[in-house]
């Protein structure tokens, strides 16, 4: 768990010195509310885990997985966010398909959740949407799904894999907040590429 605490007090401070404003622009909130979401996520993991038969977790990490899916349904249009939906599933799903192929291939590390898959996954999903909310959840909906569905058959643990859900997240909330910032400096500071370069970001992107 201590990995997914350093990213999110990494992704903290870039919410308070400005670096995310393209991310704040798309989940449509100031910097206060993700800023205390991701501190109450860090101070709520320092509780003991929960147990309820063969299911376990932080109450940090549960929160995380709650507001994730809350995200959804705040505001935006039916057709993208079922898109997000559909991209995360199938994001897991794919991932969850490559660690079965690595196990008859006799390959452990890739045989379970791992910060490869979390840095692919997401890397896909910003490219993909393109849009700082969807590819954050969409990124934490693929990892979810590829966590549980590797403790198959074992006790089932919402922490397990915590730390390469934030990893993913990481991936497409930095990728989406430099980008952006990139192409809003250019945009400013060179008329002809740099509307290019911002046209280019804007294409196809999934939107509400």
């Amino acid at each position: 768990m201590l990995i997914s605490m350093i990213i999110l007090g990494v992704l903290t401070l870039m919410i308070i010195v400005g670096i995310a404003k393209s991310v704040l622009s798309d989940l449509r909130t100031n910097w206060l509310i993700p800023v205390i979401f991701f501190v109450m996520v860090i101070g709520l993991n320092f509780i003991p885990i929960i147990r309820w038969g063969g299911f376990s977790f932080s109450v940090g990490t549960l929160l995380f997985y709650l507001v994730v899916f809350a995200m959804f349904f705040l505001f935006g249009k039916l057709s993208s966010q079922m898109t997000a939906m559909a991209i995360g599933l199938i994001l897991g799903g794919l991932a969850y398909a490559a660690t079965r192929l690595a196990l008859l291939g006799g390959s452990n590390f890739f045989g379970t959740s791992n910060f490869v898959y979390a840095l692919i996954i997401g890397t896909l999903a910003f490219f993909i949407t393109r849009n700082g909310k969807y590819s954050f959840i969409s990124s934490a909906i693929a990892m979810l799904l590829l966590n549980l569905l590797v403790q198959i058959g074992g006790e089932i643990s919402l922490n397990y894999g915590f730390d390469w859900t934030m990893v993913a997240c990481g991936t497409a909330f930095t990728m989406h907040a430099i980008i952006g910032m990139i192409t809003k400096e250019m945009a400013t500071h060179s008329e002809h590429n740099g509307r290019r370069l911002a046209h280019m970001f804007e294409f196809g992107r999934l939107d509400d």
